[in-house]
């Protein structure tokens, strides 16, 4: 799975432009409707497209809710998998002014720890993922606590 960024050619007046999110915008407002991010299944099939419009939206979407809960400088810890999601939120934490932390999502045979490791060494104060990793997340939670709850063998 890969992202491809659509590369800008072109004499964009950027004596205004200082930082990723002063580019977004000012795309979002001169190129709406130009692709900014092409999310590749296989590394070569296009599966889905976002504008640079679309992902200012989503972007600030991400980040109303983000200032909800966090203040500038806070730390988010972004669960993603491969795909447009993580660019939404990842640009939604820089329109919030919070740190993003990205981390992939735990693996099927891994352990919580390192999750748990990751978010406590970062200080996040918020996570942000999907559903299903959420769903999952806290299914393997319980499996964890359950085992630790257990009386030992032999005893």
């Amino acid at each position: 799975m890969t992202l491809s960024l659509h590369k800008q050619v072109s004499q964009d007046n950027s004596s205004n432009i200082s930082n990723l999110i002063d580019i977004l915008i000012q795309r979002a407002e001169t190129k709406p409707h130009q692709v900014a991010y092409t999310f590749l299944q296989d590394g070569e099939t296009e599966e889905v497209n976002l504008t640079y419009q679309e992902l200012d939206q989503r972007a600030r979407a991400v980040a109303a809710s983000l200032k909800v809960f966090c203040q500038p400088g806070d730390r988010a810890l972004l669960l993603y998998p491969s795909g447009l999601d993580f660019i939404e939120a990842f640009f939604g934490c820089l329109y919030a002014g919070v740190v993003a932390v990205p981390a992939y999502p735990p693996k099927r045979n891994q352990k919580l720890s390192r999750l748990l490791s990751i978010a406590n060494d970062s200080q996040a104060k918020i996570a942000l993922t999907t559903t299903s990793i959420l769903t999952d997340i806290d299914r393997r939670r319980e499996k964890e606590l359950d085992l630790l709850n257990q009386p030992s063998q032999g005893a």
